[in-house]
């Protein structure tokens, strides 16, 4: 195996990739679904143009499309993909990352997120085999579209309903749709919960309310791997919910893209 140590951009993990033979730094973000390399590294490693784009959503649900190119090489560590079609994207505010780091990358290579040792560990067969037997495997839906890969998973909530959310590492409390506050019993108008109004990129006003979820969230099946008490942020947002670094880094997380799973592990477990 190989380890390559992260740092911390607020709650985003950073890595050091070879992006076309240039030293870069990309967020390594799960809940992505595409490659991202910015427009002046794109210019800088000749990335050539695909002459189409690629179209997602945001949370939100605003359409979001960008062009796409074809980028010689990527390398973090020991893996190494060539002629990966990627996004091209300006990516303003976020000072020294050259782009984004999605689980497509990473679809033929298990790899783990060690939190406790601030490391992202490109798995071999025998390390990836002693994860998963020590690790408790949480089954993933994948969501393929060829240059896109995003994760979701089962998470069952305090009052025992079961939803699916988005594995992701660019999101920091867990996010769910406002429609679930009045079920879980929190309600969005008390002077306990915060609430921030905005507007995005795309133009889009939004209303976000922060505040702490009584009980204890899990992925379903797997109680052991409970949560007591997390913050969480509710939005009017297209997908049931997103669990995002406030869960994620309290455990050492293997995915394995093959075998469509998570493999969660204790951080006092980590080596």
């Amino acid at each position: 195996m190989s380890r390559v140590p992260f740092e911390w951009l607020a709650h985003l993990v950073t890595v050091p990739v070879s992006a076309g033979g240039e030293p870069a730094r990309f967020v390594l973000d799960t809940g992505i679904g595409l490659t991202l390399v910015s427009e002046e590294l794109a210019t800088r490693t000749g990335a050539r143009d695909a002459g189409r784009s690629f179209s997602g959503r945001r949370m939100s649900g605003q359409e979001v499309a960008v062009p796409l190119a074809t980028l010689s090489a990527l390398e973090l560590a020991t893996l190494r993909r060539e002629r990966l079609q990627v996004g091209v994207l300006d990516l303003p505010g976020l000072d020294g990352v050259d782009g984004f780091l999605s689980l497509e990358f990473f679809r033929q290579t298990p790899f783990t997120v060690d939190y406790a040792d601030a490391a992202v560990v490109i798995e071999t067969p025998e390390t990836f085999a002693a994860r998963a037997a020590s690790g408790t495997p949480v089954e993933l839906r994948l969501e393929d579209e060829g240059c896109s890969l995003d994760a979701s998973l089962r998470l069952t909530l305090p009052n025992g309903r079961q939803i699916e959310v988005e594995v992701d590492m660019g999101s920091d409390s867990l996010i769910l749709d406002t429609a679930f506050a009045s079920e879980l019993g929190v309600d969005l108008d008390t002077d306990d919960v915060r609430k921030v109004d905005g507007v995005d990129e795309t133009g889009y006003a939004y209303t976000r309310s922060f505040t702490t979820l009584p009980g204890t969230i899990h992925p379903a099946g797997a109680p052991a791997l409970a949560q007591a008490d997390p913050k969480v942020m509710f939005q009017q947002i297209i997908y049931e919910g997103l669990l995002g670094t406030a869960f994620l880094r309290d455990f050492t997380v293997t995915y394995d893209m093959p075998g469509s799973r998570a493999i969660f592990a204790p951080t006092e477990a980590a080596s």
